[in-house]
Formats: structure tokens, sequence, C-alpha cells
């Protein structure tokens, strides 16, 4: 889990106008000035200028490092100055600006930057070659040994190349390209010392980015890594970790190993005090999560910590970019006014999109068209996602550079494929095979990440051909694809298209299947407008699917002294008998329960005893058929044989019907009001195992509560083993027994095990005398021999994982192992 965005945001606000990350070994500034002879002057005033900027002082840091520019004496004193306002423009978004700064204290250390236009290409290209020269005589593991400069201005100039890589990335890749193979050349021809682990790094991303040599990027950037650590340079972990897990292991490993980068890159930010990596961090770990399709209110939650942390360190590119996933969140869930993100009012919404339309913005846009793309396409609007794209595209210089980047090729193929699109018209520039071919070489690369989206392109370009038996082939295998690798949004969206498909060709209960999928894929990312988008749309398909899903409150019961309102309509009106439980098990008068909730009780009333309707809780509040259960009584339980009951015809309507008076001895043993039951709570162990420990009486609504609480923390914590312990509850009735089931066939898709533990050997009889089937679950009496049982599960799933890694990526290990490449390349195979 990424670090607690509050934590920093409350790390970044110690102290009055500095940053904690500082403040305790950070000298204040001298009280007389710049007077003084030695240097330790302009040391203290530039960490003063710095702590400013930390604390988000950003115009007191700004004019500090101006008069502090205009004060200093060397050219190495002036470069520093620079570089702490090149950092400061950045996070500004004045990019401009700040390479037009970096462009003259690089003049002032003997580096030039190649203007605009050709001649920045032709330097780029001469000076890319000219690495990779110097790399090819060397073998990459060879480059650690490599010695190290003891010349300032060399060093100098490797910091200020790396303060002003980000800028360029977002302004000119060629520029970008060009810095990062100068920093590589530098370090070869004149030794390491200081960013030049940042150059290697750099230069990973370009040949990531540019000539899609993903292993050989990985490579350079686990050098860099390594490098980093040696010469013990933690101020460089934040941004080696954004740029390896952000542009390039996106490439090469599962995007879980992204996110654990993002987690270390997080803890490093924050402890070194590099506030602009860290505000970059919190956006593409957004972005993963969004990519993964984590539960929406959970990444939701955790945007507006990271929004927090990015305005409190006054970073407003990163700032705009996590508004638009907030807002596309918002968009997602169906967010109440209430929850929605400041300023999401059309007219705010429009100055969005003005403000990032401006100069040093480009990257922000591409990421909010992008983002505005896959909704669009979500809610069945293939030419607005079309056009997106197209504004996503036009922001997408130098390439495909990370996951969102890949997410704008997938959903352009998609929207091209679209039957609801004209064929007339073409709103993208891109041919569809180009993108194809894309997405099948970096299927080919990382399968865990982009197989299941080249396999669901290849089912709709299948479908478009009329290829019918191709295209179902295909469907399975992309569904299948992405739940095995854990992309639950993929898996909706992919059971949905499918779906579709099948409703087309006429195979109307094919599809209903497929659509249930779907909902259920939508309901566990937790997209609620999408829910409702199908539940309109498609009504004959989801109906079921929605009833089962749906959290709605327990039905409520009037009592028998209490008539129900005039609105309630006569029992001619009210469900078909054949909706109903048989006559020979409504219970007496004084236990009768709500439709949904009946069950076969011991004994079977005779047909004179029959409650009023009066008594009969009104049709609007009947659960749904997916959510009822057979019994409401403890079991084990005897059966009666059938008996006759007078139809409801000869019922007397509700209004000429008076309850009778109540006597003393009816109100003595009138039931009470019962006591509030304990709320299940899931307990999270090692292993992601989770433990349901179910208590009191389980009355329907309760159970149907839990077993929501159930699939829904079990996806959002990707549980491995779910454990349900029963012993504590009152009775194990049928209705309970029926519910853990409905867990484990829910779990099942996400990869989880259910375990149930504390069913009596008197009531699992019973159970089966009833017909309820428990071998869909892995039983164990006690709660103890369930864990133990769970945690071998768990360590079986491990291994299960490994071995799938093995085949698909020789010598892969865990996705979830908490190592880092380097790391990694050093335990055995």
């Amino acid at each position: 889990m990424i670090p607690s965005p509050t934590m920093i945001a409350k790390e970044l606000d110690a102290g009055e106008g500095a940053s904690g990350v500082f403040e305790a070994r950070s000298p204040a500034p001298p009280a007389d000035g710049l007077g003084r002879d030695d240097g330790l002057a302009f040391s203290r005033c530039a960490e003063a200028a710095e702590r400013a900027y930390l604390g988000g002082q950003i115009e007191r840091a700004a004019s500090m490092l101006e008069a502090l520019g205009a004060a200093a004496r060397s050219d190495l004193e002036r470069v520093r100055a620079h570089e702490l306002r090149i950092a400061i423009l950045t996070a500004q978004g004045r990019l401009d600006e700040a390479l037009r700064i970096g462009r003259s204290a690089l003049a002032m250390l003997g580096e030039n930057l190649p203007d605009d236009g050709p001649a920045r290409k032709a330097a780029a290209d001469a000076e890319l070659a000219a690495a990779r020269a110097a790399l090819g005589r060397r073998r990459i593991k060879d480059l650690l040994d490599e010695p190290e400069t003891s010349d300032d201005r060399t060093r100098a100039a490797l910091r200020l190349l790396m303060s002003l890589f980000m800028p360029a990335a977002m302004v000119s890749p060629p520029l970008c390209a060009f810095i990062a193979a100068r920093q590589v050349n530098l370090a070869l021809e004149r030794g390491h010392g200081g960013a030049s682990p940042f150059g290697y790094m750099a230069y990973a991303w370009v040949v990531a980015r540019m000539f899609r040599r993903y292993e050989e990027a990985y490579e350079l950037g686990a050098l860099a890594l390594d490098l980093s650590e040696r010469s013990d340079q933690r101020e460089l972990s934040c941004r080696l970790r954004l740029l390896l897990g952000a542009h390039i292991s996106v490439f090469t490993k599962h995007l879980l190993s992204s996110l654990d980068l993002f987690t270390q890159a997080h803890e490093d930010g924050l402890r070194t005090g590099d506030l602009t990596y860290l505000s970059h961090t919190c956006v593409h770990a957004s972005l993963v999560r969004f990519g993964l399709g984590d539960e929406c209110e959970a990444v939701r939650d955790e945007v507006d910590g990271f929004l927090t942390v990015v305005q409190r360190a006054r970073d407003e590119l990163a700032a705009a970019a996590l508004t638009s996933v907030r807002r596309a969140l918002d968009v997602l869930t169906g967010a109440s006014p209430a929850r929605r993100a400041p300023g999401s009012a059309a007219s705010d919404e429009a100055a969005h999109e003005e403000t990032i339309s401006g100069p040093g913005y480009g990257a922000v846009a591409f990421i909010h068209h992008a983002l505005r793309q896959q909704l669009c396409f979500l809610f069945e609007d293939p030419e607005g996602a079309l056009r997106m794209g197209s504004l996503a595209e036009a922001r997408m210089q130098g390439g495909a550079g990370d996951h969102l980047a890949t997410e704008v090729v997938f959903y352009t193929c998609l929207a091209q494929l679209s039957p609801a699109r004209p064929r007339d018209r073409q709103l993208t520039s891109v041919s569809l095979q180009s993108y194809r071919d894309r997405l099948a070489e970096w299927a080919e690369q990382c399968p865990d990440n982009y197989r299941h989206k080249h396999l669901l392109v290849r089912a709709e370009s299948a479908r478009a051909a009329g290829e019918e038996l191709a295209a179902m082939k295909l469907y399975d295998q992309a569904i299948e694809a992405a739940r095995v690798n854990g992309f639950v949004r993929d898996e909706a969206l992919a059971s949905e298209l499918c779906a579709k498909f099948h409703l087309a060709s006429g195979r109307e209960r094919i599809a209903h299947v497929y659509m249930s999928d779907a909902y259920d894929g939508y309901l566990r990312w937790g997209a609620t407008a999408k829910l409702r988008q199908l539940s309109r749309r498609y009504p004959h398909l989801v109906a079921q699917a929605a009833l089962a899903g749906h959290s709605s409150r327990p039905p409520s019961v009037f009592p028998a002294s209490v008539p129900p309102p005039a609105s309630v309509p006569p029992p001619a009106t009210m469900a078909s008998p054949a909706t109903i439980a048989p006559p020979a098990t409504i219970a007496p008068p004084a236990t009768i329960a709500p439709p949904a909730t009946v069950a076969p009780p011991a004994t079977v009333a005779p047909p004179a005893t029959i409650a009023p309707p009066a008594t009969i809780a009104p049709p609007a509040t009947v659960a749904s058929p997916a959510l009822a259960y057979p019994a409401t009584v403890a079991l084990p339980v005897h059966v009666a044989p059938p008996a006759h009951v007078a139809p409801p015809a000869h019922v007397a309507p509700p209004a000429s019907v008076a309850p009778p008076p109540a006597s003393m001895e009816e109100l003595s043993q009138a039931p009470r009001e019962p006591r509030p039951e304990p709320t299940a709570t899931l307990l999270p162990i090692p292993g992601r195992i989770l433990v349901l420990p179910l208590a009191g009486e389980m009355t329907p609504a309760r159970v149907a509560r839990a077993l929501e609480r159930i699939v829904t923390g079990a996806a959002a914590r990707r549980a491995r083993v779910v454990v349900i312990d029963v012993s504590g509850a009152r009775r194990v009735e049928a209705g309970l027994a029926i519910a853990l089931t409905q867990a484990a066939a829910a779990l099942r898709p996400l990869g989880a095990q259910v375990v149930a533990t504390g069913i009596c050997p008197e009531a699992a009889q019973a159970l089966a005398e009833l017909g309820v089937d428990l071998s869909v679950l892995v039983t164990r009496r006690t709660l103890q021999s369930g864990l133990a049982c769970a945690l071998e599960l768990a360590r079986g799933a491990r291994r299960c994982r490994r071995r799938v890694a093995a085949r698909t990526q020789p010598g892969a290990l865990s996705l979830r192992a908490g190592m880092s490449r380097h790391r990694r390349a050093q335990a055995p195979r």
C-alpha cells in the first residue's frame, strides 16, 4: 500500500514555513547575510531558500534564489542557485522559463543545449549514437566499476542536466533524449559522480520510449539503482524508482511491480524532501491503480490525500493531473454533489480544460483526454472516445512512454471497431492495424499487462469481420487472461463486449450470462454509474445480477396490531402464487415473515389460522429472489407433508379487515425489541488472508450485508483466502449456508477461496437433508484448524503464481515481491 498521504501532508505542514523533512538538519541562515569571506554563508542561504520551497513558500524561495544568484561569487554558486530555481519553475508549470535558465547555467560550465528546430533533432541523434557506441563497448554490469570523477564542474553539470530532464520531457522529446544521452556520455568520459545514476535511468527511459528495447532499458534501470545504493545517494531514490516504475517496468513486469516501486518512492521522497518527483509519483500511482481496476472509492480516497500533498507542495502540474483523475472517478461512481471534487461544476470543468490547454500543461492535458476517452467508451460513445483519443495522441510526444499511453492505443482500437460507430467516419490519423501491431508487441513483451487487451481487440476484429467462432474463442481467452492477472475493469469490459456480441447474434441466454459477469465485475470495481447504465440499457440481461448485487435494506414488517398503509394493494395485485413459498410452509400468524424470507418451518398451520392480509408486508419492501433465504428457523427441522390452503380469493381485502384488539396476555407475549447485533468486521492477517467472524442472530438482512462486505473487502485487499467463522452464530440456518456458497462463487472469479469454520455436525446433517450443497466450500470444525488451512492455501496460491510467472517470463519471481530488480537478479532461481 502507498504510504498515507495524510502523514505526508502533516510532515510537510510541520514548522512555520519550513518542511519537517529538512528542519532538523538544515542550519538557519546567517544574520549577517553574505558578508562573510568563506562560502558557508552562501550554503546556509541556499539551504534557507530550499527550506522555504519545501515549506510551500514558493514566492519567498524564488525571491531569495534570485538575490542569491546575483550575489554569487563563482560559477558553481550561480549554477546551484539556478538549479533550485529550475525546480520551482517546473513545479509552477513554467517549463520554457526553466529550460531558458538551465541553458544559461550550462553555458557557465562549458555545456550547450541545442536550439529548437532541426538542429535540436540532429544534436539528439548524434548524442544518442555516441552513447550507444560507448555502451556497446562495455557490459552493463561492468559499469558499476567505472571510476569516480573528482571534477566539481562535471558533478555540477550532471546535477544541472538532471534538473532539466523533467521540463524537457514535457516540452520537447528530442531535447529530453539529448539530455539523457549527454549525462551518460559525461559519466563515461569523465567518470561517475553526483547524478550519474539518474543519467543512466534517464537514458533507460529514452531506450524504452523511443527505441522500444524494453529489456535493455530495464537492465540499465537496475544499474542505476545499484549505483545509487552503492554510493549511498538516497536523495536520488524517489526519482529513480518513479522513472523505473512509470516508464520502464510497465513494459516488462506486472503493474503490481510498479506499485511496489511507487511505494518505496513515496517513502524516499518524504524522507529526502524531493517534492517534485514525490508529487508526480502520486499521479502515476493513481493512474496505475485506475488501470488495474482497483475499487473506485478506495482510489478516490487516496487521490484526495494525494491532492493535499501536491497542493501543499505547490506543484500545479501534479495537482491539475490528480484533479482530472478525481473527476473521472466521480463520473464512474456517480458521486453526489457533496462527494465530488471541488470545482466539478460545468463552468469549473471548462475552466479546468482551459487551464490545461495552456503552455507547459501538455502532459496534464494528455492525462485528462486519455481518461475522458476511457469514460466515453465505457458509456457507449465511441465517437467521443475517438475524439478524446485524437486529442490525447496529439499530446503523446515521443511515443508511448507509460501505461496510460498504452490505454490510449487500446481504447482507440476498441472505438474504431465499435459497431455503434458509422463506418464512413474516420476520426483518428492512426490506422487500426498500426495500433494492433503495437498491442501485439507489448503483449509479447509483457503478457501479464497486455495479453488480455490484445486478445480483446482481436476478438472485436473477428466480430467485425463476421468470424463468429473465432470471436467466441478470443472473447473467452481475453476474459480469462484479464481475470488471472487481476485486471477487474478489463475483465468486466471484455464480458460486456462479449455479451453484446451474443445479443446481436440472437443468443440472448448466452448474452445474459456474460452481461451478468460484466455487471459483477463493474460492481467489484465500484463503477456505480456504469451499473445504472447497464440496468437502463439492458434490463432483461442484468435484472437478476442487479438484484443479487444490490445492497438493500431488509424488508420491513408491520406488527400484527398495526394495519398497513392505505396504499398497500389488495391481495389480487400481489405476486403470483408461483413466486411465494408453498402453502404448506406457512408459519402461524404470529411468526409470519416477509415473502422473500419465508422458509419451510417445522409445522403447517391450517387454513383457518392464516393471518389476514393486514399483517403482510407491502410488496415494495420484498427482498429480491436472489437474496432470498430458504429458512429462518433453527436447524435441524422436520418438514411436514403438504396441506391444503384456502386460495387467496376467499380472503377479504385489507380495508375490510380490522385487527383484533390485543389482550394483556397477547401483549405480554409480544416479541420485545431485539438488541442490536454485533457488526461483522473483516480482519486481515498476513498472507492476504481475511477473517470474518459472524456472531449473534444471523437474519437475512445481516447475512446479505456480510456477503457484500466479504466480496468488496476481498476485492479491495486482493485476498487469496477468506475464512468465515460461524461458531458464534446462534443458529446455522439454510439461508446462512447458501450465503456461504454464494460467497464462494462470487470470490472464485477474484482468485480467492472460502474456508468456512464452526459448522457443527448436526447442522451439517440438517443442511444436507435440505439439499444445501457445501461441497464448493472448504470446511473445518474450528477456527484454529481453518486458519491453518487458509495459510496452506495462501502458500499454494503463491507457489502457483510463481510457476505461472516462470512459464511466461523465465526466471521471474513473485509479482508481489517487494524487492527491486537488482535484488531479484541475485536471488536463487
